[in-house]
């Protein structure tokens, strides 16, 4: 048995499909389908079965994928013991967060760190799935949301705050003058989240006419003269063009910063992390709204 090959199996077990497996170890579809072939072939067992919602473990695959994940663990664990005592600043850190807040805010940020240890590359993943610091996906996580698990620490940097723009040829059209206004005006709005309970307590009923959980489409919407979007504010504020309209009660989310217990001393994550800390602390008023 390759341990190599294994690790894709439990990879594929979790994920379901190739494409979500490849995404996540950082490889191409194809390399997941040969490694999945090559575990089969080694032990002589067909571990999955090809349906039309992905693939799924076979009676084989079931009775095998609690050990191995245990093995899996297991290495993991030796890998983070590996690199916690490594002290050199070099290396790659793998920074995950939701798709606007690493784009609009982090990308920035994060590029001027790497201008100041040229021996680190810092590797940013701004996507929607959430990546599993246990599983070594990401060394650290910038979120919306406290994780709550034994084996990661979790600190609030932050707050981000939410609020109404359009852009200013639209209100020259169209003024938006308070709450009682909104239903006569097409929303650019999110699918859920803070903004959008808080919105429909503002006007009970409204209909958005644009829907996007991705906060940079809506602010290209505005931007367009679409109507008036709901967005963060360290996103409406900067953007060219676009105007904040003040509303009652503007909501806020708190930000986390998440790390691996394992990793949270090791110099290269230590450094980033505490410059995170630092960074949301000087752009508090960006983050919130000022």
């Amino acid at each position: 048995m390759n341990w190599d090959d294994l690790r894709f199996v439990a990879a594929l077990a979790r994920a379901g499909s190739l494409t979500k497996t490849a995404a996540a170890l950082g490889v191409d579809h194809t390399t997941v389908g040969r490694r999945i072939e090559a575990a089969e072939r080694g032990l002589g067992l067909r571990l999955f079965t090809r349906t039309g919602a992905g693939y799924v473990l076979t009676r084989e695959g079931e009775q095998l994928i609690a050990p191995l994940r245990q093995v899996e663990d297991a290495v993991l664990s030796l890998e983070r013991g590996v690199h916690a005592q490594r002290g050199v600043l070099a290396g790659t850190v793998r920074v995950t967060s939701p798709e606007t807040l690493g784009i609009a805010y982090l990308a920035a940020r994060l590029a001027r760190f790497g201008r100041q240890y040229p021996a680190l590359c810092v590797e940013l993943v701004p996507a929607g799935a959430v990546l599993d610091l246990g599983r070594s996906e990401a060394e650290l996580a910038v979120r919306l949301f406290r994780t709550r698990h034994e084996s990661v620490v979790a600190r609030r940097i932050g707050e981000v705050g939410y609020g109404l723009y359009a852009s200013a040829a639209y209100l020259a059209r169209r003024p938006l003058k308070g709450p009682g206004e909104l239903h006569a005006h097409p929303l650019l709005l999110p699918a859920s989240g803070v903004e959008l309970s808080w919105l429909q307590q503002l006007a009970p009923g409204l209909r958005p006419a644009f829907v996007s959980d991705v906060s940079l489409a809506l602010a290209q919407a505005a931007s367009a003269d679409a109507g008036v979007a709901a967005l963060p504010r360290y996103l409406g504020d900067p953007t060219p063009g676009l105007t904040h309209v003040p509303m009652p009660r503007e909501p806020s989310e708190t930000l986390w910063l998440t790390v691996h217990r394992d990793l949270r001393q090791t110099p290269r994550v230590r450094v980033l992390f505490d410059f995170l800390v630092g960074a949301t602390r000087d752009d508090r008023a960006l983050l919130l709204g000022a």
